[in-house]
């Protein structure tokens, strides 16, 4: 299972989640674009690839395929790919109707972990490992104001599969050699 793979059955699920719990409106897209468009001003959820763990030793198995006539070989690895959730929601002093960057992490956090995103994940062969806990540190935006950016790590588990073929050998030669 590739990186995308994996988005496609996360994001789906951190969209709905979102608006089902009241927040409409909120942007989810991953951080680091490949173009710079400038901060949003509607509130946003980001998504980043922290990295991938290699969780064990490759397994092998090889099995001969009748109809084709060919040894096919598989190699399947698991690992561990962790994401971060991070949110920015900007804040008006005089409307504490808002909410925060803060809440919006959090309501991820609870949908992540939730029986029924493990189920939607399990359907496609990954599994949810771990959330981990939500940091809020603050940063001086463009405007000299303080900002949230508060953000947290979620491991998924999944399998990579590779799969060749081995052709069969037709013919050999067999030589007595003096050595």
């Amino acid at each position: 299972m590739v990186d995308n793979d994996l988005i496609r059955l996360f994001l789906p699920i951190i969209t709905a989640g979102l608006t089902a719990a009241g927040y409409a409106g909120v942007i989810v897209k991953q951080s680091n674009q490949p173009t710079q468009q400038g901060v949003p001003t509607a509130p946003t959820v980001f998504f980043s690839k922290v990295g991938d763990h290699r969780y064990g030793f490759l397994q092998r198995s090889d099995e001969w395929d009748e109809d084709e006539e060919l040894m096919v070989h598989t190699e399947v690895q698991a690992y561990e790919t962790t994401f971060q959730i991070s949110a920015l929601a900007l804040q008006d002093p005089a409307d504490t109707s808002l909410y925060t960057a803060s809440d919006l992490v959090n309501e991820v956090a609870a949908i992540m972990q939730s029986d029924a995103t493990r189920e939607t994940l399990k359907a496609g062969g990954v599994y949810i490992l771990r959330v981990q806990d939500v940091t809020n540190p603050y940063f001086v935006d463009d405007g000299d104001n303080f900002e949230a950016m508060p953000s947290f790590d979620f491991i998924l588990s999944h399998k990579q599969t590779r799969v060749s073929a081995v052709p069969v050998v037709e013919s050999t030669e067999f030589n007595i050699d003096a050595v």
